[in-house]
């Protein structure tokens, strides 16, 4: 499968998704005006990714600096498909780089993946 790679744009994440790395990237900003049009390629894409049911390592890095509400139900959609190929293969790591373990978005996206059985790991950045 082909890499899905999105540039970032003002209100919008950049995306690198390298399957053959199993390296999915995602940085930047995201407040799309309109997050469905944004978002929804991805899903799919991920969707296509996972029905060949991949067992090999997938890392899940974000790099995120913000993110709106409406990009979090993506977010969260997309990692919800991640969390039922790790369900299977017991594969797919999540790692968040920050700044700060006070931080806002942090604590988001902790909220975010608490009910998702996935294992994740933090970066300190300087």
């Amino acid at each position: 499968m082909n890499k899905l790679f999105i540039s970032p744009a003002k209100g919008t994440f950049g995306i690198h998704f390298d399957p053959k790395r199993g390296i999915f990237e995602i940085s930047g900003n995201s407040f799309p005006p309109n997050a469905m049009e944004f978002f929804e390629p991805i899903v799919e894409w991920v969707n296509k990714f996972l029905s060949d049911e991949p067992k090999a390592p997938i890392s899940i890095v974000f790099k995120v600096n913000y993110f709106n509400t409406s990009s979090s139900k993506y977010i969260y959609k997309i990692l919800e498909l991640f969390h039922k190929n790790h369900e299977k293969f017991n594969n797919v790591k999540l790692i968040w780089h920050t700044h700060d373990s006070e931080d806002e978005l942090y604590e988001d996206w902790r909220s975010l993946i608490q009910d998702l059985d996935i294992p994740h790991e933090v970066v300190y950045k300087e």
